[in-house]
């Protein structure tokens, strides 16, 4: 019952946060134009890496081990207390590192100053330990009061390119202002702010946290170089092009891990219980509920790319909508939650080597497809490192995950949405936002029913319990 709860708190925050982007997507590219937007994408994808460094590896650490220790007060405490120390220690330093950046870096301009918000949110983030708790409840009220407040103050306040600054202050500003007042709900899961020794923290957290922020940092790496690639290669410009239609997609991407996310910390609770049967069941479920989802969702987005795009970006982004009919498979890979299995199986090793290869990967796709390409040889390069990391992937779970059963689910699904595809894209034609949002129900009507016919004895097997 409290695994279905969560999935409500958390699909209200992705539902709320998947309106509040269609509101404010359209006003935001009107309004700020593809150059003042590019500046805050290549400014957030320089910042995501001294984030890493700020957090290296406590978020994932810090939910897993909580969500160990939660039937154990006093191990509970001493643990939450070296995690904050660490996560302060490690961001202060990622402050200084940046702001030496901006000082240094040629062609940056003081506006750059303005992402230290983004550091100091990361610094006070909590969201880690109410995840490890399972209290998505607390999460999901605060990020959607958080949201409404931030999209009123840029509607009132951000007018033109030249509230760009305005613009970073909010959209960063309300988060840290948010992460501070969790700081005064800790009481309310019987933890007390009580910071220990530096020295003791790093000893109790590095090593093992090391491990997990290894894979974060190569993942971060491929999935935010292409933006910065793209600004030195071709321009801001050419990264507003390509990272909103990505924005798009990862809001996407977010509805559809809703599942992952809230699973995350109840399978590192049943993986240290060693019941292995119940993991599996549930392994099971949230990958097919994914597939069930994204597939659809994957080719619904190529259906309406050019209508869509045009609706929320506007005339001035051309090329946008071939963007996001190429990124739109990553839809399905990012929505299978595979890091959530690495992590809980303490798989960190195999996870490595699978986003260390992607990073590779991404590189040399960048080198070759970008300067011939621009903003679509990044969206192909982005596609191709997805694809070759998420089959390593699958690869090194072959022996916890039946990968027979998967491809046969997997394409079942994929054929039952690809013939409706096929249909809809040959007998209409989309040109307008009524043309999007008729073909889009009759799309999900005609799959629901499909799926019904062919995947019914299935579902019941996997998500009801047998009649007694």
């Amino acid at each position: 019952m409290r695994i279905i709860k969560n999935v409500l708190f958390n699909g209200s925050v992705q539902v709320s946060g998947i309106l509040i982007n269609l509101l404010l997507l359209p006003y935001l590219t009107r309004v700020l134009g593809e150059e003042a937007l590019g500046t805050n994408s290549f400014g957030l994808s320089v910042t995501s890496y001294f984030t890493l460094v700020g957090n290296l590896g406590i978020v994932l650490y810090g939910a897993k081990s909580l969500a160990e220790q939660r039937d154990h007060p006093e191990n509970l405490q001493k643990k939450f207390s070296q995690c904050i120390t660490y996560q302060f220690f490690f961001n202060l330093l990622a402050i200084s590192l940046y702001n030496i950046w901006v000082c240094f870096a040629q062609q940056i301009t003081p506006i750059y100053f303005l992402f230290n918000i983004v550091l100091f949110t990361t610094m006070t983030d909590l969201s880690w330990v109410y995840t490890g708790f399972e209290r998505f409840d607390l999460i999901a009220t605060r990020n959607i009061l958080i949201k409404i407040i931030g999209t009123l103050l840029i509607f009132l306040f951000v007018k033109d390119t030249d509230d760009l600054p305005l613009y970073i202050i909010i959209q960063q500003g309300v988060l840290l202002i948010s992460n501070i007042i969790f700081w005064t709900n800790l009481s309310r899961i019987g933890l007390k702010i009580r910071f220990t020794g530096i020295r003791n923290s790093l000893r109790a957290i590095f090593k093992p946290a090391i491990f997990l922020f290894v894979p974060s940092i190569f993942t971060t790496i491929y999935l935010s170089l292409n933006n910065i690639m793209l600004g030195y290669i071709s321009g801001v410009n050419a990264v507003a092009v390509y990272d909103y239609p990505n924005k798009l997609a990862r809001i996407l991407i977010t509805m559809i891990s809703i599942l992952g996310i809230t699973m995350m910390p109840r399978l590192a609770y049943l993986s240290k219980k060693k019941t292995q049967e119940e993991y599996l069941k549930k392994m099971t479920q949230m990958l097919y509920a994914s597939q069930i989802i994204s597939i659809p969702v994957m080719f619904l987005l190529i259906l309406t790319s050019h209508t869509l795009c045009l609706f929320v970006f506007g005339n001035g982004f051309n090329g946008s909508d071939r963007v996001l009919a190429i990124v739109a498979p990553t839809i399905v890979y990012s929505g299978l939650g595979l890091y959530n299995i690495f992590i809980t199986q303490d798989k960190i090793r195999q996870l490595t080597r699978g986003v260390i290869c992607g990073t590779i990967v991404n590189i040399l796709l960048n080198l070759l497809l970008i300067p011939r390409l621009s903003f679509e040889g990044a969206a192909y390069s982005a596609l191709i490192t997805e694809t070759v990391v998420h089959l390593l992937l699958l690869f090194y779970l072959r022996k916890v995950l039946d990968i027979k059963d998967f491809i046969i689910t997997f394409s079942s699904l994929f054929s039952i949405a690809l013939f409706i595809f096929l249909i809809l894209r040959f007998t209409f034609t989309v040109n307008n936002f009524f043309d999007m949002m008729t073909t889009g129900i009759i799309y999900l009507l005609s799959y629901l029913l499909l799926l019904f016919i062919f995947q019914r004895k299935r579902i019941r097997k996997l998500f009801l319990k047998p009649r007694s």
